[in-house]
């Protein structure tokens, strides 16, 4: 019961700001592997055609001028802001 009450925490938190940012929709994935999040804006995956990559070490991908996903590296050692 507590590992339920933790994800739904989780799911509640994501929620809020999906509805808060105004996006239609947001997929989300984590390699734990590769300790990569990926953020798609997009319902099915989109090929992007350009990324920009911050100093933060996250990746900006766009389709022409939208954005359509983010991914995050090494995710787990990030602290919340």
């Amino acid at each position: 019961m507590a590992e339920a009450i933790s994800y739904v925490k989780v799911a509640e938190a994501i929620s809020r700001v999906v509805m808060d940012s105004g996006l239609p929709l947001l997929r989300v994935s984590y390699d734990p592997a590769g300790d990569v999040l990926y953020i798609h804006f997009t319902e099915e995956p989109v090929k992007a055609d350009d990324s920009e990559f911050t100093e933060d070490d996250v990746v900006v991908r766009y389709r022409g001028d939208e954005i359509v996903g983010v991914t995050i590296l090494n995710a787990s050692r990030r602290k919340p802001a």
